[in-house]
């Protein structure tokens, strides 16, 4: 083959190839085309049905934590895992006495009623951050009410912060405190002297002696002066109450009554006297409300100091007498009421006694019962 010819075969070679080469291209070209068109339409569907779907609601914060990247759900700067609240307070501590139901705060023993007024005080004071106090359940105030003197126990007090609730951990320390501490011991600071007591008035002293077990005042020693029981010395550590009580007796059933200081030490480290008091609480045959005569007058006794006051029963005048031990003392007696007219009579049912009532009253009615002081042939209503 000349080479024009082999020229001209290799031309149209290249010619075929570059027309097939085209239409490969343009077939591609058409494809792609065609798949532009249809992924545009898919989008377009896709934005509309994302418009018909009813709006979706945020369920995170835009706020994080930022110490470990968790949403915030409320207004505080750390999530619920990394909020630790730290604040300072010192030892919580309460001292107690169960005995008479006292506690001690800075170095001052206190009657208390309520143990949860106590602790919210205590915590207040020991913590340097303002905290809730939440009361403590009845049993455990029960719990530590139970405890005896000696006893060191650990328990737990709750407070918050805002929504927060933080334990902290309390000690109680029960204990006796100065005045429970001197119960049957040898100490005293006076002596309470009472003479002529009858059984009322020592059934009175007992009572009260009893009620102010609880307040930390005891009587350590009792001496029986005679045997009788009547004439008594009571050693109390209270001398203060002592006075107390002697005045109480003094308006209850009538008393004399007398005071003595004694100088008992000296106290070396206040260079100070120490003195012990002796009160005298004396009672005579004649109490508060008996009737007494004198020179055929009756009076009836309404309290007793250094003198005797009194009221006249026929005059209904007071008047002051003097302390004998000569007075004759009428007792009451029971009687009925027998005649109102002319005159107002009663009977003595023990032994048909009849007397003349001297101060009667248009409500009582026959065969009513009285009280009475007879005196010859007269009877007084008291």
């Amino acid at each position: 083959m000349s080479k024009k010819a082999k020229k001209k075969a290799a031309l149209k070679i290249k010619h075929q190839d570059s027309h097939a080469h085209k239409k490969i291209t343009v077939k591609k070209i058409s494809k792609i085309k065609q798949t532009s068109k249809t992924t545009s339409k898919t989008i377009s569907k896709k934005i509309r049905a994302a418009k018909s779907v009813k709006p979706v609601h945020k369920l995170y914060s835009k706020k994080f934590c930022p110490n470990c990247g968790n949403p915030l759900t409320d207004d505080n700067p750390l999530c619920k895992n990394c909020r630790v609240t730290n604040f300072d307070f010192k030892e919580i501590k309460l001292f107690v006495c169960n005995h008479c139901q006292s506690y001690n705060y800075k170095n001052k023993w206190q009657k208390f009623h309520d143990l949860n007024t106590v602790m919210e005080m205590i915590v207040a004071n020991s913590v340097k951050h303002k905290v809730v106090f939440t009361k403590m359940s009845d049993e455990l105030v029960e719990e530590l009410l139970s405890y005896k003197a000696g006893v060191h126990r650990d328990f737990v007090v709750e407070v918050s912060i805002g929504k927060e609730k933080f334990e902290l951990p309390a000690v109680i320390d029960v204990t006796l405190c100065p005045k429970c501490s001197k119960q049957g011991t040898k100490y005293f600071e006076g002596v309470l002297q009472v003479r002529n007591m009858t059984d009322d008035i020592l059934a009175f002293i007992q009572k009260d002696l009893m009620k102010q077990r609880s307040r930390g005042v005891h009587i350590n020693k009792e001496v029986d002066i005679d045997g009788t029981g009547m004439n008594m010395d009571y050693y109390c550590t209270d001398k203060g109450y002592m006075k107390v009580l002697a005045e109480k007796l003094k308006k209850e059933f009538g008393a004399i009554i007398k005071h003595n200081a004694q100088l008992f030490t000296i106290d070396w480290e206040t260079s100070k006297n120490v003195y012990r008091l002796n009160i005298l609480v004396q009672f005579t045959k004649y109490h508060k409300n008996d009737v007494i005569k004198l020179n055929k007058q009756l009076y009836k006794i309404i309290s007793m100091d250094e003198k005797i006051h009194a009221t006249n029963l026929e005059t209904h005048n007071k008047t002051l007498l003097p302390h004998k031990e000569d007075y004759d003392i009428l007792k009451p007696v029971e009687v009925m009421l027998i005649k109102k007219y002319p005159e107002f009579e009663v009977l003595d049912p023990n032994t048909y006694y009849q007397a003349r009532l001297m101060n009667p009253s248009e409500t009582l009615e026959i065969n009513q019962t009285l009280h009475v002081i007879i005196d010859g042939g007269e009877a007084w209503i008291v």
